[in-house]
């Protein structure tokens, strides 16, 4: 288990997933007699010509087919026997006109995706609902572990660290109040999710992880009760991890980097 993370913490160096997965988007199939498609392992892309995958389909649909693997193995689960259709649209409003929906989203069987999110956010998502796991009470956890298995290059433990050292960073016992957590700056939210998830996944196991994510009592109380710490020193113990595996331990975050944008995959 420890060997599978350390190797998804460094892809993420070396580069440098709310739905419940159940029911259709409202789809008809005129809509998308244009697009282009590719097959490939798990995975049938099909891909808005005006999308700027529509080039890359084939190595857009292996990569999906690869992550997809790797985040089951990280999740100690078998990467799932059906087939699943891949839908990537050009970013608009007008996918929602044609879903119903905000993008990303999964259903039972299909993804769909407009690329401002990176691969694995939704991927994992998806898996999390295949390992019979849904959305728990702490939106923290919730985002933490997509955002962690995303693939997108980053290394949010840098990325937390950097938030400790500029003072942007927003406490552990703040985090697991969902009202809070959603009035977070998206980029520190999403920095400070993973790199606690991973903090809780390295160090305790998957276990202990999902133990949080499905805890029905109040956050401190399921900090301290599972992790048997008061949560301030839980939070020490978290940075200086974080600290631990950041590219540059003395690294601040300036505005530019604090930006509440999503991440375009490249």
């Amino acid at each position: 288990m420890r060997r599978l993370f350390q190797a998804a913490i460094m892809a993420a160096m070396l580069t440098t997933v709310l739905s419940c997965g159940k029911g259709e988007p409202n789809f008809d199939p005129a809509n998308y007699k244009d697009w282009s498609k590719y097959s490939v392992g798990h995975f049938t892309t099909y891909c808005d010509p005006k999308s700027v995958w529509a080039s890359q389909l084939k190595e857009l649909t292996q990569g999906y087919d690869r992550f997809l693997i790797e985040i089951s193995a990280i999740l100690e689960m078998p990467a799932p026997e059906q087939h699943i259709d891949l839908y990537v649209y050009a970013p608009g409003p007008q996918n929602k006109e044609m879903t119903g929906r905000d993008l990303p989203f999964f259903t039972d069987s299909t993804i769909h995706w407009d690329g401002l999110y990176p691969y694995g956010y939704e991927i994992t998502k998806f898996l999390l609902a295949k390992k019979g796991i849904e959305p728990g009470k702490f939106r923290v956890m919730n985002e933490g572990v997509p955002h962690l298995l995303d693939f997108s290059g980053f290394n949010y433990h840098d990325k937390a660290n950097r938030l400790v050292n500029s003072g942007k960073f927003v406490g552990l016992a703040e985090l697991g109040d969902n009202a809070r957590f959603d009035s977070i700056a998206f980029s520190v939210r999403r920095a400070e999710s993973a790199s606690l998830c991973g903090y809780i996944m390295y160090n305790y196991g998957l276990e202990r992880l999902f133990m949080v994510w499905k805890s029905s009592v109040d956050w401190q109380r399921s900090i301290e009760t599972i992790f048997q710490l008061p949560i301030d020193d839980f939070e020490k113990q978290w940075i200086s991890f974080a600290r631990a595996n950041a590219i540059d331990s003395a690294g601040t975050m300036d505005n530019d980097t604090v930006k509440d944008v999503r991440i375009s995959v490249q």
